[in-house]
């Protein structure tokens, strides 16, 4: 079976059609359909259909994918899974709402069930609670935010040095936007002028994880660099009258005429960019920090402040029980604006704190060549 020939399950296409969920979700189930074929294929064909579905068939997938070793190895070689632990769970969710669905629409194999094959999946798992690991937290995040912040942006001649102008101050309300809110990195990357993003208001509005609107506040901070960066880039374009549907966040590498807004790979761009400028710094970090380094470290400071965790929940847009929401909307609102204002950290503050966690070493400087010593 070829590497471009890989097997689809019948009807799974017209399930993803239908599917209403954000791209991101459509994009894991669309992975997870494709393992559960080629775990069905074997010499069946391209098109696997659903008759090769048997009532075990999802513990047999479980199976192959806790087992599965990685092409031209050996078992000796690579004794752990080739997929994680939180990967074959969300393969195998992926999977079930396919099979519901199916269920749903009259089009699984006589004799089968969606809610047989989760009980005996259920049942093959066993009463083993499974838990979440936490992640450590980065206490470097705030020295990301001082790292763009203390990049020049000062004003250019040339529409080169004009452009670099432009994507440091982008830079510095994008971290300074992440660091205030906690947003998810596509969050930050599909704002809007129109949310309220323009760094006038103190709040934005958002459509978050499962399409769930929710109001975030920003700080001073975020909102001095939100519109120092605007009013640079407006600048170059002061003919457009209506500017409201534009991408809070756009790309400075194309034609100045069309905005492309930013995407997730240029999140992460600005927080690696300004890690490895902290390395170079001397600052031992880890290999990776990543931009929801900055939710973790939000979340997890508010709540050390004492900071109520049904609170905190809303802040991050979390899933909480819908009667609630609608009931005391007005209070619970105020409530978060209080709490929020009066636990949020200080940059400042959280900067020194991160200097006394995150360790320095000197750097040493090569001696010319001529001057080193003999060995």
């Amino acid at each position: 079976m070829t590497a471009d020939a890989r097997p689809t399950l019948e009807f799974a296409d017209e399930f993803l059609r239908a599917l209403d969920a954000e791209p991101t979700t459509k994009s894991a189930y669309r992975f997870a359909l494709l393992a559960f074929a080629e775990f069905l294929a074997e010499n069946s064909g391209i098109v696997v259909p659903l008759s090769q579905l048997k009532l075990d068939s999802l513990v047999q997938f479980r199976e192959s994918l806790t087992h599965a070793v990685p092409q031209g190895a050996t078992a000796k070689k690579h004794k752990k899974s080739k997929y994680s632990e939180r990967t074959i769970a969300q393969y195998l969710v992926g999977v079930l709402r396919f099979l519901e669905w199916l269920d749903a629409n009259r089009r699984l194999p006589e004799g089968l069930s969606s809610t047989q094959m989760r009980l005996i999946l259920k049942n093959a798992r066993g009463r083993k609670r499974r838990y979440y690991k936490p992640q450590p937290i980065q206490e470097a995040v705030p020295l990301i935010v001082e790292y763009w912040d203390q990049q020049p942006a000062a004003l250019a001649d040339t529409p080169r040095k004009a452009g670099q102008r432009l994507v440091v101050l982008r830079n510095r309300a994008m971290v300074h936007t992440l660091f205030a809110t906690g947003l998810r990195a596509h969050e930050l990357a599909k704002l809007k002028r129109k949310d309220g993003a323009d760094g006038t208001e103190p709040k934005l509005m958002i459509v978050g994880k499962g399409g769930k609107p929710r109001v975030v506040a920003l700080d001073a901070g975020a909102q001095a660099a939100i519109r120092a960066y605007l009013k640079a880039r407006d600048q170059t374009r002061d003919t457009v009258l209506d500017k409201s549907d534009e991408p809070l966040f756009i790309r400075h590498d194309r034609v100045p005429q069309k905005l492309y807004p930013i995407t997730i790979k240029t999140v992460w761009k600005v927080v690696m960019d300004a890690v490895k400028g902290l390395k170079t710094a001397g600052y031992r970090l880890p290999a990776s920090i990543s931009p929801h380094d900055f939710r973790r470290y939000i979340a997890t400071y508010l709540l050390s402040e004492g900071m109520r965790l049904e609170v905190v929940q809303q802040f991050l847009g979390h899933a909480s029980p819908e009667t609630t929401r609608k009931a005391y909307a007005m209070t619970w609102d105020e409530v978060m604006d209080d709490q929020v204002a009066t636990y949020r950290p200080a940059l400042s503050e959280a900067a020194e704190r991160a200097r006394g966690k995150v360790k320095k070493y000197e750097i040493r400087k090569k001696a010319p060549r001529g001057l080193r010593p003999a060995r």
